[in-house]
C-alpha cells in the first residue's frame, strides 16, 4: 500500500514537553491510520455511502472514521477494517522489547533497524518491501544451497568408502536421499554440535530394539561417536 510521507513535518522538533510529544504521537497515528483506511476503501471500489451501508451506520460515521482530525474508538476501526477484509496489527514497544497485541499472529510485526530502512530507501523500496525481498532471496538461496549439499553427499554414500558403508548399514531402512538430507541438516548445526547431531542420528536408528549392524563388542556410545567424528571430517572435506 502506498504511504504518504507525513514523517517530515511530524519529525520537526516540538520540544520536550510530555504532553506535546504525546500529541505528536497521536497525530502521527491518526494520519497514517486514516490514510490506510481510505486507501483500503478505495481499492475495494466503495464510496463512503456504500461502506456505511455495509457497516449499518450513516455516511457521516464513515467520514468521521476517515478523518485524522477526530478521535477514533478502537472497536469502530476494527469493524471498519473487518468489513474490508483487513486486520489491525498492533504492537507495543518498550525499549528493545516488542509485544504483539493483534489477533492476527500469522503476520508478525518486527522492529526494523534504521540501517535496514536506509538500505530500503537506497533501493527505492519501503522497509516492508525490502524485508520481504530479502527473505525471499534468502529462502531461495538457502534451498539451492541445501539441494547442492545433498547432491554432493549422495555420491559419497554410494562409494565403497568404509565409513560410508558403515553408515549405510546402520541406516539401511532409509533411502540414500533421506540419509543425505538428514546429514545435511546435521552439518548445519554449530561446529561443536555437528558430531553429536550425527551420532544421535546413528543411535536413533537403533532404538527399535533390534540391532541391524555388525559392530565390535566395544562400548556402543564410543563406537557411534568415533564413527560420527570420522563421517563429519570426511563430509566437511568433501564439501569444502
Amino acid at each position: 500500500m502506498k504511504k504518504h510521507n507525513f514523517q517530515a513535518w511530524l519529525n520537526q522538533p516540538l520540544g520536550d514537553d510530555p504532553e506535546v510529544v504525546l500529541a505528536g504521537k497521536l497525530e502521527y497515528l491518526r494520519l497514517y491510520l486514516t490514510d490506510a483506511m481510505r486507501e483500503l476503501r478505495s481499492k475495494a471500489g466503495l464510496t463512503q455511502a456504500q461502506l456505511a451501508e455495509k457497516l449499518g451506520v450513516q455516511q457521516a460515521a464513515v467520514s468521521k472514521l476517515e478523518s485524522a482530525l477526530k478521535d477514533h474508538e478502537l472497536e469502530s476501526v476494527v469493524n471498519y477494517l473487518h468489513v474490508l477484509g483487513a486486520d489491525l496489527l498492533i504492537a507495543v514497544k518498550q525499549g528493545k522489547d516488542l509485544y504483539q497485541a493483534s489477533e492476527n499472529e500469522e503476520v508478525l510485526l518486527v522492529d526494523v533497524p534504521v540501517s535496514v530502512q536506509e538500505l530500503a530507501s537506497t533501493a527505492g523500496m519501503s522497509a516492508r518491501e525490502y524485508v520481504h525481498a530479502a527473505i525471499e532471496s534468502y529462502a531461495s538461496n538457502n534451498k539451492q544451497s541445501s539441494s547442492s549439499v545433498v547432491n554432493s553427499i549422495i555420491p559419497f554414500l554410494q562409494s565403497d568408502d568404509l565409513v560410508a558403508m558403515k553408515v549405510k548399514e546402520i541406516l539401511k531402512d532409509k533411502s540414500l536421499l533421506e540419509i543425505a538430507a538428514q546429514l545435511e541438516k546435521c552439518l548445519n548445526s554449530e561446529d561443536e554440535d555437528r558430531i553429536f547431531a550425527v551420532k544421535d542420528l546413528l543411535v536413533g536408528s537403533m532404538t527399535s530394539g533390534e540391532s541391524n549392524r555388525n559392530v565390535s563388542n566395544g562400548n556402543d556410545e564410543i563406537y557411534f561417536f568415533d564413527l560420527a567424528e570420522e563421517l563429519v571430517d570426511k563430509l566437511v572435506m568433501l564439501l569444502s
